[in-house]
């Protein structure tokens, strides 16, 4: 069971009252499952996310411009799997940016992943159905068929050049607080520089957040994706993200891989970067929480930082 909700900011009353809702449940403190006022069932048709600082409000307002620009642009009939979130509204009252979409019935994986510790039974999505791997790949798939030239040209696009000049600034933060090696960061930045900068270029749209956390599986089987804060994302990445996150079940490792095998071309140096790139973001993330709440989840992807760098691993994985 998830831990009791924080108290609701003070100025949400006054923004259900304004967009005429009321809350039926709560994913989290700020993502609202609601109904209109005059309904008097409890089974929500709208999904509210609201924010309350300067970071939510942009990445609020960033995830409203995807819904609101980008999507119209897709083509949705060409998926077999994908289900993209409905937009019906978005702007900012009394301070507070919001976002309202259609609720999509069928199964949240929200509550079904965690990082933290004292999760152990959901602890780095161990108790997910290895089917949801099939439908992670399949829904990669349709990801792969949206024409990125079509997108506005304010979706976030990867810069490796980018990111590569912020890892040498990050891993230095790391290295100071005991959680890598400098021979470690030196070996990674050697396999970095190896290859060109042009080779991990962006080529798939994406929520940014890609795992089944953020999946929703309705009830024909299909795969509604959530969250979309993300960009144009280099396939690798996006792949191996999921792939590292689901570091707590192995059957849906394999899985995942199996299928990956079946539709996609696997390249092992590419492979790797992806793993070493979302492996150490993701330590960054968790580097300042609490060892006794973060503390196995950080220590696995460390695992699979130092494991990647070995290219042998890495093909014995995915080959």
């Amino acid at each position: 069971m998830e831990p009791p909700l924080p108290p609701f900011h003070p100025k949400l009353p006054s923004l259900l009252e304004h967009l005429k809702l009321r809350i039926v449940d709560a994913v989290k403190w700020n993502v609202l499952l609601c109904v209109s006022t005059d309904d008097e069932k409890n089974v929500p048709t709208h999904v509210l996310k609201f924010g309350i600082d300067p970071r939510k409000n942009e990445s609020l307002a960033y995830e409203t411009r995807i819904m609101r620009e980008a999507f119209p642009a897709i083509d949705e009939t060409a998926f077999e799997t994908l289900v993209l979130p409905e937009f019906l509204g978005g702007k900012e009252h009394d301070g507070m940016r919001w976002l309202l979409m259609r609720y999509i019935e069928g199964k949240p994986l929200v509550r079904e992943w965690s990082e933290l510790t004292f999760k152990d039974d959901i602890l780095g999505g161990k108790g997910i159905d290895e089917n949801v791997a099939t439908l992670a790949v399949d829904v990669l798939r349709d990801l792969r068929m949206i024409d990125t030239t079509r997108l506005p040209d304010f979706i976030r696009g990867f810069d490796f050049v980018q990111w590569l000049d912020s890892f040498k600034v990050r891993s230095g933060e790391l290295v100071q607080a005991g959680l890598l090696e400098k021979n470690a960061i030196e070996a990674a930045l050697k396999i970095f520089t190896s290859h060109r900068p042009e080779r991990y270029e962006g080529s798939v749209f994406t929520n940014g957040d890609f795992y089944p956390r953020n999946f929703i599986i309705t009830p024909d089987n299909k795969v509604a994706l959530v969250d979309w804060v993300g960009g144009i994302d280099p396939w690798d990445f996006v792949a191996m993200y999921a792939w590292l996150l689901m570091w707590n079940n192995a059957n849906w490792q394999v899985r995942y891989v199996t299928e990956m095998k079946k539709h996609f071309r696997i390249d092992g140096d590419e492979i790797q970067v992806g793993l070493l790139v979302k492996a150490f973001d993701m330590v960054y993330r968790w580097k300042d929480q609490p060892e006794v709440d973060i503390g196995f989840a950080r220590t696995q992807l460390l695992a699979y930082f130092h494991h990647c760098l070995d290219l042998d691993y890495v093909r014995q994985l995915f080959g």
